[in-house]
């Protein structure tokens, strides 16, 4: 029997793959739906930063501002609070209605004051967060280390309103990614998620006008994190999961086989169905019958660069014919 049980941040999963935050963890039902599929976890469709100021601006903006500085005070916190009702009644459905693990979403690009909602995220049942960060860095004023400041006065305010396990979900366009997800893993997260998906701006050149670029991932993308995953297990202070471009076993028994504790995958779902979670484990079960492991713990971390005999191959950025067979 293979045992695809994992332990990511600290929750008890009994597979390594979650679905990752998305339309397809909007209500409990579709939560419920997921975990009857097979998820290990579910991480439910983020809460951005932005929607609980827009709610507050838009109170003060229908009072018109004319009131007793008490009464600002309060129409602010009311604001507040009502814009993270729905999210929260989300979370406490969702965690009624299955028994794997729920992780809450927030999409953030400051330390402000939401973050003394967090508190109420665990009050309501999440058995974790995970903080969704890409701040970008379009500032020419703005240093490397302003910016990747940004990311420690996150981690640090909201480490100090909860006690239930938190996830940093960033991007890779750092100068020096080794160093920033080294010194985040020791800033107190339980996991660093590796990488989310920045919306991408297109042209319609024929109504000459800004779209959104495609925003579903293709199955080449999981190299990205492939890479730094190997890089860093057994490096950083914290777990590793995988996110991007995972559309079937294969890719996801790589993440493992870098060093990662789980996996998120969304594109592939909205692809071909939510039973292709079922398809992904059975292929992971197989792969590690035929290659003689029975648990994950087996595998995980075996082809990392520190126990690669060949740790330069994970550094080379350079095309070479004798490295990829072409000219």
């Amino acid at each position: 029997m293979t045992d695809l049980s994992t332990k990511y941040m600290g929750l008890e999963l009994k597979n390594p793959i979650v679905v990752g935050s998305s339309g397809l963890t909007k209500s409990a039902k579709a939560v419920e739906q997921c975990a009857d599929a097979g998820a290990g976890a579910v991480v439910l469709k983020s809460i951005f930063e932005e929607q609980i100021v827009h709610q507050v601006e838009e109170l003060a903006s229908s009072a018109g501002g004319m009131w007793h500085p008490e009464a600002d005070e309060y129409i602010t916190a009311y604001g507040r609070e009502s814009a993270v009702a729905d999210f929260l009644e989300l979370i406490k459905k969702a965690k009624k209605s299955v028994s794997i693990p729920v992780i809450a979403s927030v999409h953030c690009v400051s330390a402000g004051a939401w973050t003394e909602f967090a508190g109420k995220l665990e009050d309501a049942g999440a058995d974790a967060i995970e903080l969704n960060v890409l701040n970008l860095s379009s500032d020419p004023r703005l240093t490397g280390p302003e910016k990747e400041r940004v990311y420690h006065q996150i981690v640090e305010a909201v480490k100090e309103a909860t006690k239930i396990p938190l996830a940093l979900k960033i991007g890779q366009q750092f100068s020096s990614p080794a160093h920033v997800l080294t010194a985040l893993s020791e800033s107190g997260v339980d996991s660093l998620t590796l990488f989310n998906r920045p919306y991408n701006p297109d042209f319609d050149i024929e109504k000459l006008e800004v779209v959104p670029a495609k925003h579903l991932s293709n199955p080449d993308e999981y190299v990205s994190a492939l890479r730094w995953i190997s890089i860093l297990a057994g490096k950083v202070n914290c777990d590793l999961a995988a996110a991007t471009g995972i559309h079937d076993g294969a890719a996801a028994i790589k993440q493992l086989l870098a060093g990662a504790a789980a996996v998120q995958a969304v594109s592939t779902f909205y692809q071909n169905g939510l039973s292709r979670l079922e398809e992904m484990l059975s292929e992971i079960e197989s792969w590690m019958k035929r290659s003689g492991f029975e648990t994950l713990g087996d595998f995980r971390g075996k082809m990392s660069q520190s126990q690669s005999e060949n740790p330069a191959a994970f550094e080379r950025v350079q095309f070479m014919k004798h490295s990829v067979g072409i000219e």
